[in-house]
């Protein structure tokens, strides 16, 4: 994977953004279809022969999807320009000019790949990715730079452009950057990797731990954009970087005309589709139909990945679908365990493609068994039901075509204890009768089970505000606010359920001894850029939320963060428009799926994601967030915590990356939440037995790190820093 291209890592948590849920109807299709089957031969690059056919397959393809404009770079290809470095560029500029807001653009790039020295310290493992154009050249000896390569920063560059007009865009790669996982390859295969020493570009030019990177003045610099990107971002990369992308002779003839990407023919052929699916469906399918018999064996060691914003929205957009929840499934074992949301007694509904509509389920499957990326079921009747302590009996056998395992019901085994409401001046409880009271009492009789009232030992303290409650971890904090023209009370009851199972069960991830001797494969580093308090608006001035959001853009963008200090050096606190980063580096070779999971003071989940391989330079987990006790939508001031989750890349399987999976606030939230994933995480608690010893992951096989801080209130940000406030 291209590091994502840089793509999600440049666009700074300025503002507020969100996953879309359902992405609208696009003002416009249009696409940049790129493809590189001609190399100089003084160069040594072998030629391909998939690249210009993949272009005219999917030029086809949206075509019949309803795309006018589209735009083609690629040798072979009726009046297709040569795809050389400067076409590419020329080809980004002139749809990023034609881009209007609500477009979707379609960008997809075909042929070889390769690696060469990181100049800048920017990738995790030393080295750029880039993508070699028709016209790319030997590096000059000692350089490490290979003449007219597009790196990976260059490209994400140039798809910001476009995002800029509001246009959302669609990337896909068809490409690599490692030869590690080159294996003796079958007649009728062909790679799509380049080993840099061909082009003059020696492994000994990586840049290792003793490099220096750039250093910020102030904040994270390159987290400083000029403008921010307004369209989403959703990112398809063919293989890992660990493997090779191959192109394969899908006839067997020999002939030309018959070899595509593999990728790029399999996503075409889904694309065809019109069947109303998500494009986290179309992932998972295409995924699936790279593994079957039917593929060359050495062409199955390529594993998909993506990232993006709109993984959850309909494929070419329209209307808003229902999310889909699916897992892959090799007879009894379920890719996805407590973490996902599973528990034994989980539910889940059985199918053969990932593309399938409810009306095509096989069957029903318990879980007997979980851990904490695997689950075990085992085939029930129609009229099972989730229960916690009580399975179902079994019943026949699996079926035989089943590769998808849609969780459906899931029992309840974890309750959220609430105190008494409270008087917020005394702290004392209200009494039974009082209406505040009352309302809260009929609100968990209604939610049954999962909440109750403990005057004793409760995990969130209730107390009274003038027109409604507020929800906290401890007295004094803003937490979460509710007013009866919000809606039922039961919808805060399921947010902060969702908090307080996951924060439950990472919890117990995290006190777990690791089978492999405890140590995380990755060393953590939290840093906060602190906003300068003489920048911040006086307290007085706090009823306008329009200037409250826009002061944390001024400041970060205008570069007047401090420096970047470790967390406990800022003693464990933060204020309005600090930046906060999480950086991860690995210490042994190989690549780890990790994932930021950051819940706020007012129990909203946030999830980021990224990719972190090798040893070489430490990789930011997500984009900095944004700190604020005054948020465009509200006050929020008080205790948050931040866990760390991280796993070894597995091969052959979908990445472990829990964005859009369990985010549980919808709409306009500070660190760009997605929507709920409510009906999967009850049970995350709970873990069950394992099978650690028959070859899958134990007990243990996810890593945790806990981190947490206190969000200060402005008044108090401003008192610390010796700034006088009103009425002081």
């Amino acid at each position: 994977m291209m590091r994502g291209f840089g793509l999600l890592a440049f666009a700074a948590t300025l503002g507020c953004s969100a996953i879309l849920a359902a992405q609208p109807a696009s003002a416009e299709l249009r696409a940049l279809l790129i493809g590189v089957s001609d190399y100089d031969d003084a160069t040594g690059i072998a030629d391909l022969r998939g690249p210009r056919n993949d272009v005219r397959l999917l030029a086809e393809t949206l075509r019949e999807r309803g795309a006018d404009d589209i735009a083609i770079v690629a040798d072979g290809v009726g009046d297709g320009t040569i795809p050389t470095r400067a076409a590419i560029l020329s080809a980004f500029e002139a749809l990023r000019d034609r881009s209007t807001a609500g477009d979707l653009v379609y960008v997809h790039m075909s042929g070889h790949g390769t690696r060469q020295r990181d100049m800048d310290g920017d990738e995790t493992d030393g080295w750029d990715e880039v993508f070699l154009p028709a016209d790319a050249a030997k590096a000059d000896r000692g350089s490490g730079q290979i003449p007219n390569a597009l790196i990976d920063e260059e490209i994400g560059e140039a798809v910001d452009a476009i995002r800029r007009t509001g246009a959302d865009v669609w990337f896909v790669l068809d490409s690599c950057h490692s030869g590690s996982g080159l294996r003796a390859a079958e007649t009728g295969v062909a790679s799509r990797f380049v080993d840099p020493a061909v082009l003059g570009i020696e492994a000994s030019g990586a840049v290792t731990d003793d490099a220096p990177g750039p250093e910020p003045e102030g904040g994270f610099a390159e987290h400083r954009p000029q403008a921010e990107p307004g369209g989403g971002l959703l990112a398809f990369y063919s293989a890992q970087s660990s493997e090779v992308a191959r192109e394969i002779d899908f006839a067997g003839s020999g002939a030309d005309e018959d070899w595509y990407g593999l990728f790029s023919a399999k996503l075409a052929a889904r694309m065809q589709s019109s069947a109303t699916i998500s494009y986290r469906q179309l992932f998972q399918a295409v995924m699936s139909d790279m593994a079957t018999a039917a593929i060359p064996a050495s062409a199955r060691l390529q594993t998909p990945l993506w990232e993006g914003t709109f993984v959850d929205a309909p494929v070419f957009g329209g209307a808003a679908i229902d999310r889909v929840r699916q897992y892959a499934i090799d007879f009894d074992t379920v890719d996805a365990g407590t973490v996902h949301g599973l528990a034994v007694g989980t539910v889940v509904g059985l199918f053969a493609d990932a593309a399938a509509g409810p009306e095509d389920r096989l069957g029903l499957a318990q879980v007997t068994e979980t851990e904490t990326l695997r689950a075990y079921v085992r085939p029930v009747g129609d009229d099972c039901r989730a229960q916690t302590g009580s399975l179902c009996a079994a019943l026949g056998d699996l079926p035989s075509g089943a590769r998808f395992a849609r969780p459906i019901a899931t029992p309840v085994d974890f309750t959220v204890r609430y105190s008494p409401v409270t008087d917020p001046e005394t702290g004392e409880p209200l009494a039974a009768d009082h209406p505040a009271a009352r309302r809260l009492a009929a609100a968990i009789d209604a939610f049954g089970q999962g909440a109750a009232i403990d005057p004793a030992d409760h995990d969130v303290v209730v107390s009274a505000t003038t027109d409604g409650l507020r929800f906290s971890r401890s007295s004094g904090e803003t937490g979460l606010s509710w007013r009866p023209e919000d809606g039922p009370l039961e919808a805060v009851f399921e947010r902060i359920a969702s908090a307080e199972r996951l924060a439950s069960a990472l919890e117990a991830i995290a006190e777990t001894a690791s089978p492999f001797g405890g140590d995380s494969p990755i060393e953590l580093s939290v840093a906060v850029a602190a906003s300068p308090p003489e920048g911040l608006r006086p307290v007085r001035a706090l009823t306008d939320r329009e200037a409250i959001r826009r002061e944390c853009i001024a400041i970060i963008r205008g570069g007047r963060l401090r420096a970047p200090v470790p967390l406990d050096e800022a003693g464990w606190a933060v204020k309005q428009c600090d930046q906060l980063a999480v950086t991860a580096q690995g210490l042994f070779p190989g690549a780890r799926d990790v994932n930021r999971i950051h819940i706020d003071s007012r129990f909203c989940i946030h999830a980021a994601y990224a990719r972190i391989e090798d040893f070489a330079s430490g990789g930011l987990i997500g984009s900095p967030m944004v700190m604020c006790s005054d948020c465009p939508d509200g006050r929020s001031v008080g205790a948050e915590r931040l866990y760390v989750v991280s796993a070894e890349a597995r091969p052959n399987a979908e990445a472990f990356n829990l964005e859009g999976v369990v985010e549980n606030c919808g709409g306009q939230t500070r660190s760009g939440a997605g929507s709920a994933a409510l009906d999967y995480l009850a049970g995350l608690a709970s873990g069950g037995p394992t099978r650690g010893a028959m070859g899958g992951f134990g007990g243990a096989d996810v890593w945790v790190e806990r981190f947490a801080w206190q969000v200060l209130p402005r008044a108090e940000a401003l008192r610390r820093a010796g700034i006088a406030i009103d009425g002081e």
